[in-house]
This record gives C-alpha cells, structure tokens and sequence, in this order.
C-alpha cells in the first residue's frame, strides 16, 4: 500500500477567553499517515483532538502549524477538487440528513453539486452497496430507523466514488445492532479501496474493523501502530487505562490501572504525567518518541 493522507506535526491553538487571551492546544505536533486502502482508526476521549484533527483534514479548520498532504499535495492548495476525493459521514444522521428530502434527492445531492451524469443509477448503486435497496428512494429519514439514516448518509458520502471516507463518531448514536451492520459496511469499502479515517471513543469497533489505529490524549499522539499490537500490548500508560476501561467479557481479563485528576496545563510536560503511576522525574520537563517493536510511543519509560 501507499501514502494517501499524510499528517506533518500538525498543531492548532484555539485562542480563548474575554480578550483571546488564553491558549488551548487542541492538537500538538500530530504525525500520521493513512495508507490506501486501510481503516485507520484515531481513538481517545472526549477533548482529545480527534474531531479537530477530522476537521483540519476536511478543511473546516486551519492548522496554527504544520500541514496535511493529500496525494503529496497541500490539501489547502487544492481546488474545490478535494472535496471530490474526501467525503464525511458525522456522527448523527438525524442531524446531517434535511428531514423534508426524500432519500434519492439526499443521496443525488452531492451528484448535482459536483455535475455528475447518470446520478439515478449512481445514486441506486450507492445506496445497494450500502445496504439499502431501491424502495427506500421515496422514504424520508423520519420514517427510517437509526441505522437505516446512518446507512443512507454513507451511501451519499460514497456516491462521488471518494478515496478517503472521514468518519466522525459514526456508530456513537446507534443502538449495539445496528452498529455491527455499519461496521461491516465500512469494511466493504475498504475492499473496494475506499480509505477510512474513523475516528471514535468505541475500542470494540476499532477492535473490529481497523488496520492500525493511533491514540491521542490531550491534543498529542501518544501511541500508533497496527491494531492488534496496540490493543493486546499497549505501551503507554494512556493507552493502557483505555484497554483497562473498554467492557470485557470477565473481570479477569482487565489489567490493573490507576487513574488520577486532570492537569491543567501541558506545555511542557507529558500530558498524562500527573495520572501516571508510571512517571519518571524527566516526564516533567519533556516527552521523547521512539519506535518500539514497529510502533511509535511518546514516553519516556521506552
């Protein structure tokens, strides 16, 4: 595989308060690459910067530095091209689906916009490869259940043929049943060799469907490597107390893990460093990366 989407030590500060006075690192010297192809996952909590780095990448944000290559190319140098080639499915269909709209004249919309012929059978194509047949054409999302909306916005999401799919939080507001069914769905694009960018809190759907997956915390990358090693051997303590709080099936399989209160700020040190049981006196003044067994980790206990 190759290089579709590369991210260089992106950062954006977000400046707040009365007078813009105060900064908020929303995301710090973040590098990644998604591979054609493959279903990359980015996970971490809530405020950890995995929306804004989506948003960066779909360019509804600017980065304060650093830059995002799509292809090799400055994806804020690229015409209205690039909108072609990366599609969004967000997190809740009942939002991000005009309830008055029947489904074809959802779907077709993109087609119009971007002067596409034979938007009937595209639009019916799209909606087949999702999951939904061609009676759902003159259904509106209201009559739909939650994974039937979620289905549909995937099918105008995919219909323009795009090489990158960003998923925001997209099985967040669906029931468990319906999860399984977009999961699978997203696995089938990837076999059709549309790329994925899912980004969520859910480790069981990543579990499930990635190739490799990178975890942030507090704005920067702390660990990244291919699925299997990062959930089975997780290296940094943050990753660690993710697994260690993910449901399982036993209580024997979790792993012990403690977790303390939030710091305030992290400019300088590591930003888990006051919820380490782990941290070394140099945590305070810094945090290395290094290439452990294949994977990047950004600590100093490697």
């Amino acid at each position: 595989m190759s290089t579709l989407l590369k991210v260089e030590r992106l950062t954006k500060v977000f400046k707040v308060g009365l007078f813009k006075s105060r900064r908020v690192w929303a995301l710090k010297d973040v590098s990644l690459h998604v591979e054609r192809g493959e279903i990359f996952s980015l996970v971490g909590e809530s405020g950890s910067g995995k929306s804004t780095l989506g948003k960066v990448i779909l360019r509804l944000e600017r980065p304060t530095s650093g830059r995002v290559l799509f292809e090799g190319r400055d994806i804020f140098s690229i015409g209205k091209e690039y909108t072609r080639m990366v599609s969004v499915v967000f997190q809740d269909p009942r939002s991000s689906l005009n309830p008055y709209m029947k489904v074809k004249d959802i779907v077709e919309e993109p087609l119009l916009v971007h002067r596409f012929r034979n938007r009937t059978e595209r639009v019916v194509q799209s909606l087949l490869v999702s999951g939904l047949d061609e009676s759902f054409l003159s259904r509106k999302p209201e009559s739909l259940s939650g994974g039937q909306r979620q289905r549909v916005a995937i099918a105008r999401a995919i219909a323009f043929e795009p090489k990158l799919l960003v998923a925001d939080e997209p099985t967040a507001s669906l029931d468990m049943s319906y999860r399984t069914g977009v999961l699978e769905l997203f696995k089938s694009l990837r076999e059709r060799g549309i790329s994925i960018l899912l980004i969520t809190h859910d480790l069981r759907a990543v579990e499930r469907v990635a190739d490799r997956v990178g975890v942030l915390y507090r704005g920067k990358l702390v660990e990244l490597g291919v699925k299997d090693a990062v959930l089975k051997n997780p290296l940094h303590p943050y990753t660690q107390y993710l697994i260690f709080t993910m449901p399982v099936r036993h209580p024997s399989q979790r792993k012990p893990s403690t977790y303390y209160e939030l710091p305030e700020d992290f400019e300088k040190a590591c930003p888990f460093f006051h919820q380490c049981v782990h941290r070394l006196r140099e945590c305070e003044d810094g945090v290395k990366e290094v290439i452990v067994d294949g994977r990047l980790v950004s600590c100093n206990l490697y």
